[in-house]
């Protein structure tokens, strides 16, 4: 069960929030990660104009995009994340067999470069907490240098999505259908 939940009497500001919540995410309750954040109203708000950046306003192709934010939940184990965007990642046109080797930890095959170079910023960001400058040369040639941010900037938000979920043991509804596994 979740350490923290959505209150049950919001104060204004929270029922403010709570409203631009459920009208972003087209759903008639906040759960998730913004069960913890919205008892910090203006830090809610301004994690959903973040999200609702990533998801509507980013240049970032959605399948790049979702590369950093698979990587991200993967490198956290963070369930309630993983849950919610593996569907995402396979809508935006990621392969089933690249989010069943992310989810297991292994390096998926590439044909797409710009996929790859993605996924090696990703990887190495998280993993390595650094960017080689051979890594960042090649990202930078294939994805440009307002892609490149983007793409840093996404690990760094799905991070935070992933600490929280982590933090305050939000889980999903049901299993994923694509198991993310425990390393």
């Amino acid at each position: 069960m979740a350490r923290i939940a959505v209150p049950a009497q919001m104060t204004s500001e929270q029922n403010s929030v709570a409203e631009r919540v459920k009208k972003s995410i087209g759903r008639p309750q906040i759960g998730g990660p913004y069960s913890a954040w919205i008892h910090r109203p203006p830090l809610c708000a301004r994690i959903l104009e973040l999200s609702d950046y990533f998801r509507d306003g980013s240049i970032l192709p959605p399948k790049l995009r979702m590369i950093g934010v698979l990587m991200s939940v993967r490198h956290w184990g963070a369930d309630y994340p993983w849950s919610a965007q593996v569907p995402r990642a396979l809508e935006a046109g990621l392969s089933q067999a690249m989010v069943t080797a992310i989810g297991e930890g292994k390096t998926p095959s590439f044909t797409d470069l710009d996929e790859e170079a993605a996924y090696q910023v990703a990887s190495e960001l998280l993993g390595r907490r650094t960017l080689s400058e051979g890594t960042y040369k090649r990202a930078l040639d294939r994805l440009g240098q307002d892609q490149l941010v983007e793409l840093v900037a996404i690990v760094g938000h799905f991070s935070t999505v992933s600490l929280t979920a982590i933090a305050f043991d939000v889980q999903p509804a049901q299993p994923p259908a694509t198991p993310l596994k425990k390393l």
